[in-house]
């Protein structure tokens, strides 16, 4: 019988969206074919004086280095640097104790940071992207990538029986830095949908943090938690995700729209990136190019029902058929075989 291969994953911590869906999500099946052990780069224990903090990250850099030693494949998420840092000194050192490292990234890190980015990739013996614009970029500096979306989980991220809500939900899941992405022509008509149908819809934020004072309407704010997201994410019935148009967000991989869709709700997206694959237009909810259709195409879904629910339904199986774990694992683990 072939020895199992043995993976070590560097993480940035357990919460960080990259990390539990592009590797956490995974160890079901990973632990039928492989060994692996997980390192969290992230060491913020402010309870420990911070002279002590950096002797600890440094003992935690050694410790990492022959923990790469044991392991047939080093699977890096996030550096041990800074990301504003453009020093690669430490990867260059573990590419020197083990060569099989696996660059994986899904968001255009490059926009930020591109003498870095460029650096990693080059390092590597294989990259793995999660859309066609990031890996257009990372092919020119290592032939060995691929494109692997971000998957879910789509026995735990499923339709609800019923929800608990009694108000049509309009909303919104994130990080409070991509309140950003929420124009002012957007939030005016917002204010306009929700005042006209004051008595019967709600708006809600998922999310670490309230929205600006901008954000100037009515609406229901929920702290994101774990283990309350997929529950929080069931009482939605339209699902938004605008974007700015950038370099930056060019590189998002819709995953706002994967979890929505997943649980089958119907999505509105700005015409960004990859949310014309994640959103199929007027068949699992509707691609927004102009800022009017954010009203109009509100509405439509507002005032029909059997809209949204068809819509739904086939959201989910887009979402099932294209960006599950269940059908994405393979991907990865014929990669991880052949490196």
């Amino acid at each position: 019988m072939m020895k199992q291969q043995t993976i070590l994953f560097i993480l940035k911590n357990k919460n960080e969206a990259s990390s539990r869906f592009r590797v956490l999500s995974y160890l079901p099946y990973l632990e039928n074919d492989f060994n692996y052990s997980l390192f969290y780069a992230e060491y913020n224990n402010k309870k420990v004086p911070k002279i002590l903090r950096s002797v600890i990250k440094r003992f935690r850099f050694l410790n990492l280095l022959f923990q790469a030693k044991k392991h047939d494949i080093i699977f890096m998420q996030r550096p041990m640097s800074s990301d504003k840092s453009k020093s690669t000194f430490f990867e260059s050192l573990l590419k020197k104790v083990n060569p099989n490292i696996i660059f994986d990234f899904d968001d255009a890190l490059f926009v930020q940071n591109e003498q870095k980015i460029k650096s990693l990739i080059s390092l590597s013996k294989a990259c793995i992207c999660g859309n066609d614009y990031l890996a257009s970029f990372a092919k020119k500096y290592n032939p060995h990538t691929h494109i692997i979306p971000t998957p879910i989980d789509t026995n735990k991220f499923k339709p609800a029986s019923s929800k608990t809500s009694k108000k049509l939900s309009i909303g919104w899941t994130g990080t409070s830095g991509n309140y950003d992405f929420f124009t002012k022509e957007l939030i005016n008509a917002l204010k306009i949908t929700l005042q006209k149908y004051q008595d019967t819809i709600d708006f809600v934020f998922i999310c670490d943090r309230k929205p600006p004072e901008r954000f100037d309407f009515d609406y229901t704010f929920i702290q994101w938690r774990d283990e309350s997201e997929v529950m929080d994410l069931q009482n939605i019935d339209i699902g938004l995700m605008p974007l700015i148009d950038s370099a930056w967000t060019k590189g998002k991989c819709g995953f706002k729209l994967i979890q929505y869709g997943s649980i089958g709700i119907a999505s509105l997206a700005s015409d960004v990136g990859v949310n014309k694959d994640v959103v199929l237009d007027s068949q699992t909810g509707y691609i927004i190019d102009n800022e009017q259709q954010w009203l109009e195409k509100l509405e439509a879904l507002i005032t029909n029902p059997s809209l949204r629910e068809e819509m739904g339904r086939k959201a989910s199986e887009h979402i099932q058929k294209h960006y599950s774990v269940k059908e994405n694992y393979p991907k990865l683990k014929t990669l991880l075989q052949h490196l």
